[in-house]
């Protein structure tokens, strides 16, 4: 508090008026008044410094009351003037080693470097005459003086541990100057009680702490089974259970039992490097994806109490849950939905996902389903839910919104806290109005809405605002054809084309499809072009009506055309509707048009060859039902068979014929 100014006036610090006599408006008065007369200004680490003997008489009495005669404690201050900084020092503790092989502690340093620097300024004093003088007044009783001084140095400034005793102090003097800076390390540092614990001896603590079977339940155990053991092991004897919890808690030990006794997770969690990482910056940078419990009851159609499993894939930036689906278990088809919501409302390809390995994933891992996604696509690190920053969404999601509904069930079984619990005593009492699957269904994505509209907590705006003002230049938008490629299924086996179309049957149900041309109408001749051939199929699981076409290449498949869900016609007119029989009329029209087509086409590559019937003096049949012969039949006589010259009159007979023995049968032919 006291201090001179140039070496000879007496001064009293700022700070300390303003904190212990006036307040620091009555001090901005009397100093611009010149009732105090400021000799230095304050900054740069030095106080301001008003000259005491101006002072006024009232403020000089106070101080006196205070802390008594300021010439006395200027002794203190003139002290001061002969501690300097002491690098040797500095340099032997900061790099010094104890027999343990650690350094010493920041808190021992500072203490051994101060207690050096004071004792230099005291053998500063001590041999020179006129320091003593002007310090000490005098060498009469010199080291009573030194010990009073020493003592009321500001710890603050001068972190000692200098004794308070004119003796012991003069002896830690004498012996300083003789050993050095090594007098003023304690000769116990560093020596804990499990010290003493011998190797054998530190085997056994560490091996009986660890054991997972014949467990240890507390130190006290362990010390009394120690002391039993000691005797007949050779052991010291000891004397309070403190040494085996030094040895225990030391770190360089502790890591190495924590997992044997509180579960390998629980050591990798504490002791395992951590990452420290930044989150993206734009919109589908990176996509995290999870199955958890949906945390609501609901009543099911047998009056019973249920809960259910929902799916989410969340975009990181801006926290919006973007696409889910709610089943009885997290599989394939949850994952798969989610995902096909989550690009639809997206409209863009992630550029990398992030998965679990558990559940139905190692399905979608398994037909590359994920990566038809994203450029990348990655499994979350096994047991660590910190590298999965959807489950802290999660967790901020059941406790901000799905908590607001009575039959929330509670968050994770983990939690402590009484809000994060069940009201299980109101929701019995109540589990007969619990709200069906299809109301926790059209809830659930009310909640969603609210949390994707709701602030984002690192923004002033909502999340789903800060998703659509986001753009990413790394992904790509998202085609038609890339939502074939993402979510349509391959069918394993191919499927022959028949003149009744495509036509394949799936879980017991059977699905016809056809070829159809810009009138809707089906293509002929695409029909006619492809019968027998074998088609690969690809199709939407959520949308059968469409499927497409490919055939497979050396070169792999190859897209073909699409095909719709066949359209059926009634047989009997009674049912028939009216666009119905101009339907049939235009198709039974185009197929004997193609029929016709097709067979001048190959009398024209005869004709061409000269291996037409017409070239062998024979004649080529007509179409039979669109075609009629332009020369009268001949008629034969009555008791004569009539001529067989149509195939559909041969095929009457034959079908007539009722055979009495095989003779008879070739007979007609």
């Amino acid at each position: 508090m006291f201090e001179y100014y140039n070496n000879n006036i007496l001064c009293v610090q700022a700070g300390w008026l303003v904190d212990s006599i006036l307040s620091k408006s009555n001090y901005d008065a009397l100093v611009k008044r010149g009732h105090l007369k400021r000799l230095q200004k304050g900054g740069n680490g030095r106080p301001a410094l008003i000259e005491f003997a101006t002072m006024r008489k009232d403020i000089k009495e106070k101080i006196v009351s205070i802390v008594g005669d300021p010439t006395e404690k200027a002794k203190h201050i003139t002290f001061t003037d002969y501690i300097t900084i002491d690098d040797t020092a500095r340099t032997y503790f900061n790099t010094y080693t104890l027999p343990s092989g650690e350094s010493l502690p920041d808190k021992n340093k500072a203490e051994y470097i101060a207690n050096s620097e004071i004792l230099n300024a005291v053998e500063r004093i001590m041999n020179s005459t006129m320091s003593k003088r002007k310090v000490l007044g005098g060498k009469v009783k010199a080291w009573d003086k030194i010990a009073q001084v020493v003592q009321e140095l500001p710890q603050h400034t001068y972190p000692h541990s200098l004794p308070a005793n004119v003796r012991r102090l003069r002896d830690k003097f004498n012996l300083y100057k003789k050993d050095g800076y090594s007098s003023l390390i304690h000769k116990g540092f560093g020596h804990k009680n499990s010290e003493k614990l011998a190797d054998d001896a530190k085997f056994w603590v560490l091996a009986r702490w660890s054991d997972r079977v014949n467990r240890c339940a507390t130190y006290s155990q362990l010390f009394s089974e120690y002391n039993s053991l000691a005797k007949q092991k050779g052991w010291k004897e000891l004397k309070t259970e403190q040494t085996l919890i030094n040895f225990l808690t030391d770190p360089k030990i502790e890591n190495m039992w924590y997992g044997h006794r509180f579960g390998e997770l629980n050591a990798k969690e504490k002791y395992s490097y951590q990452h420290s990482t930044k989150l993206p910056s734009m919109r589908d940078s990176l996509w995290y994806s999870d199955g958890t419990k949906l945390n609501y009851y609901y009543q099911d159609e047998k009056g019973k109490m249920q809960t259910c499993q929902v799916y989410e894939v969340y975009d990181v930036y801006s926290e919006v849950f973007l696409g889910y689906h709610i089943s009885d278990s997290e599989n394939f088809e949850a994952q798969y939905a989610a995902y096909k919501m989550a690009i639809q409302i997206a409209g863009h390809r992630p550029y990398e996902v992030k998965f679990d390995n558990q559940g139905g994933t190692k399905t979608l891992k398994s037909q590359s389903f994920l990566g038809r996604i994203s450029k990348l696509c990655l499994n979350t690190a096994p047991y660590n839910g910190k590298s999965k920053t959807i489950e802290n969404a999660f967790y901020r999601f059941q406790n901000e919104h799905l908590k607001k509904d009575w039959f929330f069930t509670g968050q994770n079984i983990q939690s402590k806290k009484a809000e994060s619990k069940a009201n299980m005593e109101f929701i019995l009492a109540n589990a007969s109005s619990l709200p069906t699957l299809e109301e926790i269904k059209e809830l659930y994505a009310q909640r969603r809405r609210e949390w994707n509209e709701s602030k984002h907590p690192k923004s002033d705006i909502s999340r789903l605002e800060m998703y659509l003002n986001s753009t990413n230049p790394a992904t790509s938008p998202v085609q038609i054809w890339d939502m074939i490629d993402m979510f349509w299924i391959e069918r394993p086996k191919p499927v022959t084309c028949t003149a009744y179309g495509i036509s394949f049957k799936d879980k017991g149900h059977k699905y016809d499809y056809m070829v159809y041309d810009e009138n809707n109408m089906p293509n002929i001749n695409w029909l006619r072009n492809n019968i027998d051939k074998k088609f690969k199929i690809k199709y939407d699981p959520d949308d059968r009506s469409i499927i497409q076409l490919y055939e497979e290449t050396p070169l792999g498949l190859r897209h073909v055309t699409e095909a719709l869900t066949k359209i059926e016609v009634h047989r009997g007119a009674q049912e028939q509707e009216e666009w119905e029989l101009s339907y049939i009329r235009q198709i039974e029209k185009a197929n004997k048009e193609e029929r016709i087509a097709t067979r001048d086409k190959m009398d024209a590559i005869l004709t061409d060859q000269g291996r037409n019937a017409t070239d062998y003096g024979l004649k080529n049949p007509s179409i039979k039902g669109i075609e009629s012969s332009s020369k009268q039949k001949k008629k034969r006589k009555k008791k004569t068979k009539k001529e067989r010259t149509d195939i559909g009159q041969y095929q009457k007979e034959l079908s007539n014929t009722v055979p009495t023995d095989t003779k008879n049968i070739y007979s007609i032919m």
